[in-house]
């Protein structure tokens, strides 16, 4: 009857992991009542019918026997990380909702567009809703119905604390990577244990957390001896961010998140 892929930028093949797809109460009877089936698939998960009539005919005829006008699914999460590696509002609680009335079509299909509602408290990731009759004017269409969910991945501000504990002189540090990134720094702080560390920050532009790491950093010395100034690297391939290490800086208007990384040599 349909597909729902559902797609996230931090994942490197882009295929969303650690998901539940779990019907409704009313989508469940519906299930059982009517030799429904719901094949869960590593991109989301497929829905099947198992009847000679056509779907127009099929679900036209649910409708008369049941009420109901859709499917219903509730989503949650294995990993409690995906509110923090989402771009998702923060520290706001709230259920990302999507309804086959509410598309953008795509190369890859029907693309579901979001709606974020509030809650006081919840245990729902996301709800999906698919309209009977949309099911029904797609196939009139012959159109293979494929409905998709983009999720993005939260871009953040990097910021590296480097902490020397080697009793060395490291001279003047400065990080360098493969890409055109500009930290900004050292500058000379005091953390919350009291040691102190120079702290650089990535300011001109925020970059997406990822599940495998598509940046690389390294610690660079530079000490001038003999009237020539000599580079080392003291660390090579610096840490990537840990979505549960993240800090909201800035006003609840303009607010931004930011990625703590903490280096000790």
């Amino acid at each position: 009857m349909f597909s729902l892929d559902v797609m996230h930028t931090y994942f490197e093949n882009n295929a969303c992991k650690g998901l539940l797809y779990v019907a409704s109460k009313e989508t469940e009877n519906i299930i059982k009542r009517f030799s429904l089936k719901l094949k869960v698939t590593d991109r989301g998960f497929e829905f099947y019918m198992d009847t000679k009539n056509t779907i127009e005919e099929f679900l036209n005829y649910i409708t008369l026997a049941t009420g109901e006008d859709s499917f219903n699914f509730n989503v949650t999460t294995t990993n409690q990380q995906f509110y923090h590696y989402t771009n998702l509002p923060v520290n706001e609680i709230g259920v990302i909702k999507f309804s086959s009335s509410s598309v953008v079509i795509s190369n890859e299909g029907e693309e579901l567009i979001p709606n974020f509602t509030k809650k006081q408290e919840t245990d729902v990731l996301f709800k999906v809703a698919i309209n009977f009759q949309d099911l029904i004017k797609l196939d009139k269409n012959k159109e293979l119905v494929n409905y998709k969910i983009q999720f993005e991945a939260r871009k953040t501000q990097w910021k590296y604390f480097i902490v020397n504990n080697s009793n060395q002189n490291l001279g003047k540090l400065s990080i360098k990577g493969t890409s055109e990134e500009q930290f900004e720094g050292p500058f000379e702080i005091v953390l919350q244990n009291g040691q102190k560390a120079q702290e650089f920050s990535l300011e001109a532009q925020l970059l997406p957390l990822s599940e495998v790491p598509k940046y690389q950093f390294n610690l660079v010395s530079s000490i001038k001896k003999n009237g020539v100034d000599r580079t080392r690297v003291v660390c090579k391939g610096l840490p990537t961010p840990n979505p549960n290490t993240i800090k909201i800086m800035g006003s609840k208007l303009n607010s931004v998140v930011a990625s703590l990384m903490y280096v000790y040599i």
